[in-house]
């Protein structure tokens, strides 16, 4: 039976409840499935930069498995849930998972680091495990990720075939270069390891093990580089301090506007006719009933756009929003979407503060789930691409423009272009963003290369309708020029 280790939602990232033999016991299952999966570790400073970058949030709350590389993390689970097994370090569990790849006949591959810190925590590792297969190590030149080889890197993992990568490039760029490529290879699992290459070349030395015990490490590290890391980890201390004190409002202040009413089982008749359900979560926060209430809702979530009624709820813990999370990410690998119908205000606003809101769509009454459904059944959310009477080409980009559903659109685009050029007259590129929700770094290369290719063709190139967090993506990945303000 595969093993599936329960979810908790802290501050708006899942977090798996699992121990480093969990972990290591996922991942053994997962190389063995053949099946690629990535694992991620992550602390608070993950957190705050999720919270500013869409991209990051997206992939960690897609990720397979996410263990929680930070004290602060555990700490605070205790306050909002169940409290987290074990703080699960990616630099201690490196060591686990080659001694299980080892037993297993299992391969490693170390892409990242400075260059030779890949090949010497390699020696290290086959040292300290006689036996131990590396199926090779790379660290491609420095560059940001729209301008990386990855054709060449892709090739290298590709002949090496490992069953389990390790991916130094630092957070959150090893994350979306991850993201970016997974489809494409047959690696089982892949790991942002961050610095764990260089604790175990020898480049950085860790903190002593009574200092780990403390839970210091981040002193120790900060101490041995304060000019790296000093201004991170206040930021991260500040941001940390906010969050609590927010957190402890939302959950104990009073709310004026009281909780909203129920809603009536005649109101959601409505829904067979749209291809949805509705479901009623739990009234009390019991663990067996909260379960018991996720596995009744799986097979519907597959097959119907599932909607929470949420009005008897005044509160929602870390475990109720993992349960929520899984039946969002059931639904959206359906093609489908998850709906929290009438949250009570607390509800509402922790909601909007942990930006749980960008995955999951909360609405207030029937009247907006309908109208969103039928908006949806309407809409074209896959995008198209066509040719205008001035032989212009223009493409209208899906909802959501990610790696996953980039190459059908991307070959739909090609074609297309073709056949603008073989009338001899190109009339330029329109690119409407008006419907686009989120986009992500594989996306970004995209219009990239197409604003290229117009360049180069002789013909204009104009961009325009981006909002909300996709344009906050085109901001940091520093993409503002593609953006025309002029309409068609």
């Amino acid at each position: 039976m595969r093993y599936v280790p329960p979810t908790v939602v802290i501050l708006g990232l899942p977090f798996h409840n699992v121990t480093f033999d969990d972990a290591v016991a996922w991942a053994r299952q997962r190389i063995l499935s053949r099946q690629p999966g990535y694992i991620a570790t992550a602390n608070m400073d993950f957190v705050m930069q999720s919270w500013r970058d869409p991209e990051l949030q997206r992939i960690l709350l897609e990720a397979d498995l996410v263990v929680a590389d930070g004290i602060p993390i555990v700490w605070l689970s205790s306050f909002l849930g169940p409290r987290l097994k074990a703080r699960v370090t990616g630099s201690d569990l490196v060591p686990l998972l080659a001694e299980m790849a080892r037993d297993n006949g299992f391969s490693l591959y170390h892409l990242g680091g400075a260059p030779g810190v890949a090949e010497k925590a390699a020696e290290v590792l086959t040292r300290r495990f006689p036996g131990l297969r590396m199926a090779g190590c790379y660290s491609p030149p420095r560059s940001d990720i729209l301008n990386m080889n990855h054709a060449e890197i892709l090739a290298r993992v590709q002949a090496a075939n490992p069953d389990l990568l390790l991916v130094a490039f630092g957070a959150p760029k090893q994350e979306k270069w991850v993201n970016l490529n997974i489809r494409q290879w047959r690696v089982p699992v892949s790991m942002g390891v961050g610095g764990s290459l260089d604790f175990l070349a020898g480049a950085q030395k860790r903190a002593p093990g009574f200092v780990q015990k403390l839970a210091l490490e981040w002193l120790w590290r900060m101490l041995s580089d304060p000019k790296r890391l000093i201004g991170r980890y206040f930021a991260n201390l500040v941001f940390l301090s906010k969050v609590v004190f927010r957190l402890l409002h939302l959950r104990y202040a009073p709310v004026a506007s009281g909780r909203r009413s129920a809603v009536a089982t005649a109101e959601c008749e409505i829904f067979d006719t749209l291809n949805a359900k509705r479901v009623l979560f739990p009234k009390a926060s019991d663990v067996s009933r909260i379960e018991d209430f996720r596995m009744t809702c799986e097979g519907k979530a597959q097959k119907h756009a599932l909607v929470v009624d949420l009005s008897d709820r005044a509160w929602l813990n870390s475990h109720d929003l993992g349960i929520l999370l899984d039946l969002s990410r059931t639904s959206r690998s359906a093609g489908r979407r998850l709906y929290l119908l009438a949250p009570h205000p607390r509800v509402d606003r922790l909601l909007h503060y942990t930006r749980l809101d960008h995955y999951m769509n909360v609405v207030g009454t029937v009247a907006e789930v309908v109208q969103h459904l039928r908006e949806r059944r309407n809409a074209d959310v896959n995008g198209s691409v066509s040719i205008s009477p001035e032989n212009r080409l223009v493409l209208r980009l899906p909802v959501e423009l990610t790696a996953a559903n980039l190459g059908l659109y991307r070959i739909t685009v090609d074609d297309e272009w073709k056949t603008v050029e073989g009338s001899g007259r190109h009339g330029g590129v329109i690119v409407d963003a008006y419907a686009v929700e989120f986009i992500d770094s594989a996306a970004l290369g995209f219009l990239v290369a197409v604003k290229k290719k117009a360049e180069q063709a002789g013909t204009t190139f104009r961009c325009f309708g981006f909002c909300g967090g996709a344009l906050r993506t085109l901001k940091l990945a520093r993409l503002e020029y593609l953006v025309t303000d002029a309409g068609v």
